[in-house]
């Protein structure tokens, strides 16, 4: 069901090389926030968390950066400021505000972009020895600028392409399908054969929302640690094939670049309507817009019109499908919260028959994360520690196609924005949590 990435993805990938905007076209991502406010919400009850939650899913003028049962952390416009604060103040709600832009003025500081010269990676050519050709420390000096900084779409399946070349006998490079915009959802299949096809495979996708940069970087960086270090890891990939799919959401993570920071959805247009975008962890059939999800075109957790509707989703379920006697692990990398969830999200009281072990191996995984500085993950389900939400990955790997080890990681962060400078310590310490997800793979 993959299809492998053909002349035209080259060309594509050479063509954004040459079209590629500047650093500075970075700041025009947050033309139209100037007078937004950054709140902190406290929820003291019960009702107050069920008002937030009916926000999220009617009131498109508001968007929910986390939603918890404790806390929800938002933004909004300043037409529609003085009514929710009017709102927060008749509920009696403890908050705290901060103007949008000074901190992402803040953050920005501390951040740097791709500027279009693709040189902190140089692409292997097919038939060279590059191991031989590059000193190791070299190799490992470009690995650092790489994952310093937030890659563009091009830089990304150059990447990509760059592994698969450089290591031929233990990668493939593959694409899933196209995006609403016609641009690949590629992957990355890592094995410690490529010719042979192992009994077992890891699935981990990332950046469902395309505002998720860091997300993306941390799968890149397990392919990159995996192929370079292959002797270290021969017992993880033992009959196992690790599938990677640093970037489900192309078109979003694009247009969060060049447009909009914060834009979540696709970009499915619809004709007649203004509003654009489907949530692609909505639109997995199963218990599809149950809970959690909207009809409403405008909202940030609008459905789309069936399950599985949008290309992005259904080159995933595909690929699911069709190796789903194969598949024992389904990852969904997303940010942020540091969270670690096992099925169901669609309903609170719902638990899985497998729950002990669901748990006791993210337990295993999060352990592995904090031991590189301390990081500290949530375990549970998504339903028991933010709210009900249907149409996610993780529901529908594990309750329509039985694939035992189904989760979805929330990386670090206090919003979506890393600072550049912390990039790699994030990527350093996901990886530790990534290869003891797989190493429970050979179990099945």
């Amino acid at each position: 069901m993959c299809y492998k990435i053909v002349c035209s993805l080259l060309l594509l990938c050479f063509i954004g090389l040459a079209c590629s905007s500047s650093s500075s076209s970075s700041s025009n991502n947050l033309a139209g926030y100037a007078g937004y406010t950054k709140y902190t919400v406290q929820h003291g009850d019960e009702n107050i968390f069920r008002y937030m939650v009916d926000l999220q899913t009617s009131d498109s003028d508001v968007d929910f950066w986390l939603l918890t049962r404790n806390m929800s952390v938002l933004t909004v416009g300043p037409q529609r400021k003085p009514q929710f604060e009017s709102r927060l103040a008749q509920l009696g709600v403890d908050y705290k505000t901060q103007p949008l832009m000074e901190l992402m003025a803040a953050l920005e500081a501390n951040s740097t972009y791709a500027d279009g010269e693709d040189d902190d990676f140089e692409e292997c050519q097919p038939g060279a020895d590059c191991d031989a050709e590059r000193p190791h420390s070299r190799k490992r000096r470009q690995a650092r600028g790489f994952f310093s900084h937030y890659p563009r779409y091009h830089e990304i399946l150059n990447f990509m392409s760059g592994l698969a070349a450089r290591y031929p006998q233990f990668c493939r490079y593959e694409s899933l399908g196209r995006s609403n915009e016609g641009r690949h959802i590629a992957g990355l299949s890592i094995s410690l054969n490529s010719r042979v096809r192992p009994r077992r495979v890891a699935y981990i996708q990332a950046a469902a929302h395309g505002r998720e940069w860091i997300t993306t970087q941390t799968v890149l960086y397990l392919a990159y640690e995996l192929l370079s270090n292959l002797r270290a890891f021969q017992r993880v990939l033992q009959d196992v094939e690790v599938f990677l799919v640093p970037l489900v959401n192309p078109d979003g993570y694009e247009y969060t670049h060049t447009s909009d920071r914060f834009w979540r959805k696709n970009r499915h247009h619809y004709g007649g309507i203004s509003c654009h975008g489907v949530d692609i962890n909505r639109n997995f059939g199963n218990h599809w817009n149950y809970q959690g999800a909207s009809q409403n075109h405008c909202s940030e957790v609008y459905s789309g019109t069936a399950p599985n509707s949008e290309p992005e989703t259904s080159a995933v379920v595909r690929y699911l499908e069709f190796n789903r006697h194969r598949v024992k692990l389904s990852l969904d990398v997303h940010s942020f919260g540091k969270f670690i969830f096992y099925p169901y999200g669609y309903a609170r009281n719902t638990v899985p028959p497998t729950v002990s072990t669901l748990r006791s191996v993210a337990l295993r995984a999060a352990n592995q994360i904090g031991k590189y500085r301390g990081t500290r993950y949530t375990i549970g389900t998504s339903a028991s520690i933010l709210y009900e939400a249907s149409g996610s990955l993780d529901d529908f790997a594990y309750g329509s196609l039985g694939i035992p080890l189904s989760y979805t990681l929330e990386l670090p962060g206090e919003e979506f924005h890393v600072a550049s400078s912390d990039i790699i310590h994030v990527c350093k310490e996901t990886f530790a949590g990534f290869v003891e997800f797989i190493r429970h793979v050979s179990l099945y």
